[in-house]
Parts: structure tokens; sequence; C-alpha cells
């Protein structure tokens, strides 16, 4: 039985989802924010930067699977096809966009 796991959940939004930039783009500018108010000696480099934002990233989307491998039934004959007909039923990914566009750091 093939089930759609994490790393193949996390690759195909990679793939599919459209606001993936857009997320990057507001998380970065949360962390630059975040970096301005450190102590000058305290800052984070650009890498640390990138890495806390794929760490914002890869949290957004292992909540986002949880919540999906609740939902989708997986004992179906072809899991991973569940997974892909649950995407297109409730228009998944095109919610997950506009999540994602309105998704606003504090």
């Amino acid at each position: 039985m093939i089930k759609l796991n994490f790393k193949e959940f996390e690759e195909y939004l990679d793939a599919n989802l459209g606001s993936k930039d857009i997320f990057f783009e507001k998380a970065m500018e949360d962390q630059m924010r975040r970096n301005a108010r450190r102590p000058p000696a305290k800052r984070w480099n650009e890498a640390k930067l990138e890495r806390a934002v794929n760490r914002m990233w890869i949290d957004i989307v292992r909540s986002i699977y949880d919540k999906f491998k609740i939902t989708i039934n997986t004992k179906s004959a072809d899991p991973y096809q569940a997974w892909i007909e649950f995407f297109e039923k409730n228009e998944a990914l095109e919610n997950l966009d506009e999540m994602m566009n309105d998704l606003e750091f504090e």
C-alpha cells in the first residue's frame, strides 16, 4: 500500500502550491523585523534567517499534513490516490494558496 508520507506531501506542495514563494517572502520579512529588534551582537546572519524561515515552512506543512491525514481515508485501495482526490474534491490547494496569501505574521 502506498501512502503519502510527510516528505511526499511536502514535495507535492512544493510542486503544486503556487503561494509557497509568498509564504517565504512574508516569513523572511517577519524574521528580518525580529532580527532588527535584537541587540546588534545577537543579530542573525542571512543563513540563520533562511534556516528559520525553512523551519517555519516545515512547521506549517507538518501541521497541514497532520490535519489532512486524519481526514483522508488511507485504507482505500490506493491511499496515494485518496490524497489526490481529497485535494481535488475539496479544492485543498486553492484553499491553501488563499490561506498563504492572507497569512500575516505579528
